[in-house]
């Protein structure tokens, strides 16, 4: 008897403590199964925000006056100084103005030029770097105007400079506020209550490099800003992508691949609906839809015209496939006789609906033709937007999104 008590004893022990942790469990008290991260961690959900329009519209147009160019830097500008025109390193255009400073000497160039700048935000600025950053001593951009307030010399000009910083190796696009400029009147202290005047004469750039070393950029492109306001429709990794620009006799929006490649409408997400936009590529490089989208990691739809002077388009995805980011190629083809221009405008309109993706060019806005379409299930739902791919430089206009 006291041998079978004694087998039966842990038996029983096992099963009461089997039947303490199924009433645990049943209470939420314990889990069964192993956590994979520590208690402490919530992870984050990701929610999209539908959009609610069932036709969407954005437009530049009426922005005429919210942007003009300063300088293009091309030969048919008369610079003066110590700078030459490059024609082999350019971002735009056909010529840079090219500036080398060497050992500590000041090297400058100047252009007449007459603008008001009362309403200016910010001025943005294109510029290569061609040597080490640490090597300049000082940048600097110098509006000259005149000072004609009563309690100041008629003969005094006004200087508004800033001191340019933190550049890197090649191309950067500079975003200067004009609240950032300091502002004097030459040979004069600053005096208090003096309002300064905004009309400029003279643009200057002066480069100065460090004792025993070279200094060398390269200058493309100076225009001005009035508001800051569009950059609300979008959202973007980095606010150097999109810009206001002066484009013929309008301003449009220009988005620029330098420090990135994409943006998405702010409105929301969406899957099934058309886009579309109307597109001038001003260089060689990519430039289309960026569809059911994440802008922050880029995984999506990329939907892209392959640049002026070519005729080819393609269909691709970016994303976490087969254990590892990577882009797929969904569909890809040419037009036949046909080139893309620079300087000319395309729209481009895209059609998904479920798995289906369907992608059209006109010449026109109105009569569109089927380029070719893709069917993949990855990215269910996302963001809409646009991308820019290479070195290249997009006008953006007249967007339209229905479902």
């Amino acid at each position: 008897m006291k041998i079978v008590f004694q087998k039966i004893l842990p038996l029983g022990l096992i099963l009461a403590a089997l039947g303490v942790t199924y009433y645990l469990y049943q209470k939420g008290e314990i889990s069964l199964l192993p956590g994979k991260k520590d208690a402490g961690e919530i992870q984050s959900q990701m929610t999209e925000v539908p959009f609610t329009d069932k036709e969407y519209k954005l437009s530049y147009k009426d922005k005429s006056a919210a942007s003009f160019d300063i300088a293009n830097f091309e030969n048919n500008e008369n610079w003066f100084g110590d700078g030459d025109f490059d024609f082999s390193t350019y971002f735009e255009g056909e010529a840079s103005l090219f500036l080398s400073s060497f050992n500590n000497q000041k090297a400058s160039v100047r252009l007449k030029k007459n603008f008001d700048i009362k309403d200016v935000l910010n001025f943005k600025f294109l510029v290569h770097l061609d040597t080490n950053p640490d090597d300049i001593e000082e940048f600097n951009l110098i509006l000259i105007g005149k000072n004609l307030d009563y309690k100041q010399s008629l003969n005094s000009p006004r200087e508004y400079k800033f001191p340019i910083r933190n550049l890197r190796n090649g191309w950067n696009l500079l975003v200067l506020p004009k609240e950032s400029f300091s502002s004097f009147a030459i040979g004069e202290e600053k005096k208090d209550g003096v309002v300064p005047e905004t009309q400029i004469e003279e643009v200057m750039i002066e480069l100065t490099s460090r004792p025993k070393v070279r200094s060398i950029v390269h200058l493309d492109s100076l225009w001005a800003e009035k508001e800051k306001d569009y950059l609300k429709d979008w959202n973007l990794n980095s606010k150097n992508f999109l810009a206001l620009r002066k484009n013929e006799n309008t301003t449009s929006l220009l988005a620029i691949n330098l420090t990135d490649n994409r943006a998405t409408l702010r409105n929301g997400s969406d899957k099934d609906y058309t886009f579309q936009a109307k597109f001038t590529p001003l260089k060689d490089g990519t430039f289309g839809f960026f569809l059911r989208g994440d802008y922050k990691s880029g995984y999506g739809y990329y939907l892209v015209m392959n640049g002026a002077e070519t005729n080819g388009w393609q269909i691709y995805k970016y994303g976490p496939f087969e254990e590892k980011v990577q882009t797929v190629n969904l569909a890809k083809g040419e037009i036949s006789s046909f080139n893309l221009g620079k300087n000319q405008a395309y729209w481009l309109k895209s059609d998904l609906k479920g798995h289906r993706i369907v992608f059209y060019l006109s010449q026109d806005g109105k009569n569109f033709t089927k380029l070719g379409e893709a069917d993949d299930k990855s990215f269910g739902s996302g963001g809409i937007g646009i991308t820019v791919g290479g070195s290249n430089m997009v006008f953006v206009d007249d967007l339209l999104f229905s479902q």
